[in-house]
């Protein structure tokens, strides 16, 4: 039998709400992006294709998740505190897909850019400009964000917010800025497709770790962080597949393997607390990779349930 890592919670955080306790083993999901020109094909996809379905950000549609926000596009308004963003292109879509196809469990997934990556997009030569305006920012996108959970609340559906923070490990950052999207939805996560900061991360205590583990081998610091966050009844988004490389499920299955190995535990003991996803988004992708990603994830998921 594998050796456990686990160890007593150390965060002052409560532990991870009921909610989660619904997903199934091992559920796939997608980080956000994807490749579809129109909304109605990028909501069937998710709504029938993932355990758990995401609003889909649609970059053909929307641009990039940094460069508009900025105004780095002449032909986009930049950010401003009043800017609407409450409504991707693809919500609409989203939430008649869900009609058609709600979640057995009743959980679905929203993202957001995160407030550290979208601060320090708009001040990157400043550190201490960045902090206020990252709590700013983290409070309007919550404002933003919580519209989309009282809608999908009236569905008869739960929300796991996940805020992507590629810009983390170079702009650090109190766990404090988060708090305004972490009371906003029943359960909220952290996804990171940089080189994970695991203490800013710990600190933090999401419901939540979304992270690439093709960027991001378990080392002896990760282990100790996520026996520490399974411990506290956390979950944990394994970001298995490297979707911008040609890689097929049997990569993703050894990827997974190893970094079990490395925590001491078997599929069975932590596939109730576990997710699978891509790297990243695919958005940058064709919806051919797209697909062959979605199957590759799900062989995945039943060869370890």
């Amino acid at each position: 039998m594998a050796r456990s890592t686990r160890v007593p919670a150390r965060s002052t955080h409560p532990g991870p709400p009921a909610v989660l306790d619904r997903l199934p083993a091992w559920a796939t999901t997608g980080v956000g992006s994807l490749p579809h020109t129109f909304p109605d094909h990028a909501a069937a996809h998710v709504a029938g294709e993932y355990d758990v379905p995401f609003c889909p950000q649609l970059p053909r549609l929307e641009g990039d998740m940094l460069g508009e926000w900025p105004g780095a596009d002449p032909l986009r308004c930049g950010w401003t505190r009043d800017r609407d963003r409450e409504r991707p292109a693809a919500w609409d879509a989203f939430l008649a897909a869900l009609a058609r196809r709600p979640p057995a469990h009743g959980v679905v997934k929203l993202q957001v850019t995160g407030p550290v990556t979208l601060a320090y997009a708009l001040e990157p030569d400043d550190a201490r400009a960045g902090g206020p305006l990252a709590h700013e920012i983290a409070a309007w996108l919550a404002a933003n964000a919580r519209g989309q959970v009282e809608a999908l609340r009236a569905r008869g559906l739960d929300a796991l917010l996940v805020v992507d923070e590629p810009a983390l490990a170079a702009r650090p950052a109190p766990e404090t800025v988060w708090d305004p999207l972490r009371a906003v939805a029943p359960a909220w996560g952290l996804h990171l497709c940089c080189a994970v900061p695991w203490d800013a991360v710990e600190r933090a205590a999401p419901d939540v770790i979304s992270f690439d583990l093709a960027v991001n081998p378990v080392d002896r610091r990760a282990a100790r962080v996520l026996a520490r966050h399974l411990a506290r009844g956390g979950r944990i988004a394994w970001g298995v597949l490297a979707a911008h490389r040609p890689e097929r499920a049997a990569h993703a299955a050894w990827r997974l393997s190893a970094a079990l190995a490395r925590l001491g535990t078997s599929p069975a003991a932590v596939g109730p607390s576990s997710l699978l996803t891509a790297s990243c988004g695919t958005g940058s992708l064709s919806p051919r990779r797209e697909a062959e990603v979605t199957a590759a994830l799900a062989y995945v998921a039943a060869s370890a349930r």
